[in-house]
């Protein structure tokens, strides 16, 4: 399929930041490179040599999230070592350096000061969870560096800074779709909600509850537990008293497997839904495929098998992890895409601040996850797909 690229770029002026948060640098005066699609190959350029641009990943690499971190890495290290072998940033390579946060928000603050004054990083990735990134807002806005994140929570983007980035949709364009196809198309008016604590279940089962009140329903019962856990026996109990129809889940892909199996091993037998966590092949792992049969999940990215642009990402991701890439690796390919372009156009200013008011330009980017529009408040894309558990994968939706 013919992808396209619309990259627009206003030389004079910038946009002013929110009332809280740093205003952005100037435009950037050089014109850019046109920028590569998602699925292009590294050109013949020479190899980047020179002094390295650096860049900084704060994610969960170790503990029940430490998948996240390794996709995030995957995804951003794909998308940066294709960019060196293409000639870097005007001849320049971009360096990584990463961090384990564990999940951790005062870990993650910690980490963050140290990639913004020790590494002197001109963005990072910060971080794969919710409540993380937001920590880590601050101080990324305090030295005026880009912080991208697929966190959900919509909080992120409603903290007013013109530094931070999300490289997927927020949670609501999860939950809403589904709340109303499993109302609307399936029929369903019983529903219940199991969640972890963390900034990300929290704010999915919040978004979950909206989108019921929307359709005129409340949840028969809404339950939470933390982040490690592995039992939940007990808010399982308690939510199948009320007879519910669906069971929505809010938290991590660990903890939603292991409380869908164990929902199953407790006589449930209703529908099983929830968003991003559920379309990962960690779910599945973890719950089985037998378990996850007939699940519904929503995310920007469903399947490798998709187009033309997600084949061939997927196969240069099997090629170098020796695995399949999902949704996480995909939007983070997606969002260093990004951010390499808004680099090539400050360049030779590799300023946080030219990065970012560069940034804030990127219009009408064809990416795995569709097409992506920079807001204001550093949104780029808003819509999701249903997909489907059968045969052990996840499908397109498509009536049936």
């Amino acid at each position: 399929m013919k992808r396209t690229i619309l990259f627009g770029l206003i030389v004079l002026g910038v946009l002013l930041a929110a009332c809280a948060a740093p205003a952005a640098a100037p435009q950037p005066t050089a014109a850019p490179a046109q920028p590569t699609t998602a699925a292009a190959q590294p050109t013949s350029a020479a190899k980047a040599t020179g002094e390295p641009i650096k860049i900084g990943i704060i994610a969960a690499m170790s503990g029940t999230n430490a998948v996240l971190g390794d996709w995030m890495k995957k995804g951003v290290t794909l998308a940066v070592d294709e960019k060196n072998a293409a000639g870097g940033i005007h001849g320049r390579p971009i360096q990584i350096v990463s961090y384990d946060d564990e999940a951790d928000p005062t870990k993650s603050v910690g980490l963050a000061q140290k990639v913004a004054t020790d590494d002197k990083v001109v963005a990072v990735w910060a971080t794969s969870n919710s409540n993380t990134a937001l920590a880590d807002i601050p101080i990324f806005a305090q030295y005026k560096i880009p912080q991208l994140t697929n966190g959900t929570n919509t909080d992120i983007t409603n903290k007013g800074s013109a530094y931070v980035f999300r490289a997927c949709p927020a949670g609501p364009a999860y939950e809403t779709p589904l709340v109303d196809f499993l109302v609307k198309t399936k029929g369903f008016k019983k529903f219940a909600i199991i969640t972890d604590t963390s900034a990300y279940g929290k704010g999915e089962a919040d978004y979950q509850e909206a989108a019921l009140k929307a359709d005129g329903l409340q949840a028969l019962a809404r339950e939470s537990y933390g982040i490690d856990d592995k039992d939940f026996t007990g808010q399982l109990t308690r939510i199948l008293q009320t007879n519910p129809e669906v069971l929505l889940f809010g938290g991590s892909e660990v903890a939603s497997g292991l409380i869908a199996k164990q929902a199953r091993q407790l006589g449930f037998k209703g529908q099983m839904a929830g968003g991003s966590a559920i379309a990962t092949p960690k779910f599945a792992e973890t719950a089985g495929s037998d378990v996850v049969e007939g699940v519904y999940a929503t995310a920007p990215y469903l399947t490798n098998d998709l187009n033309d642009m997600t084949k061939a990402f997927a196969a240069r991701y099997k090629a170098k992890w020796n695995e399949d890439a999902e949704v996480h690796g995909a939007n983070t390919y997606d969002g260093t895409q990004m951010l390499l372009m808004a680099m090539d156009a400050a360049y030779p200013n590799e300023t946080g601040e030219a990065i970012a008011a560069a940034f804030h330009k990127i219009s009408g980017y064809k990416g795995l996850q569709g097409t992506f529009n920079v807001q204001s408040n550093g949104e780029t894309i808003d819509k999701t797909q249903l997909g489907v558990w059968k045969g052990g994968k996840l499908i397109p939706y498509s009536g049936q």
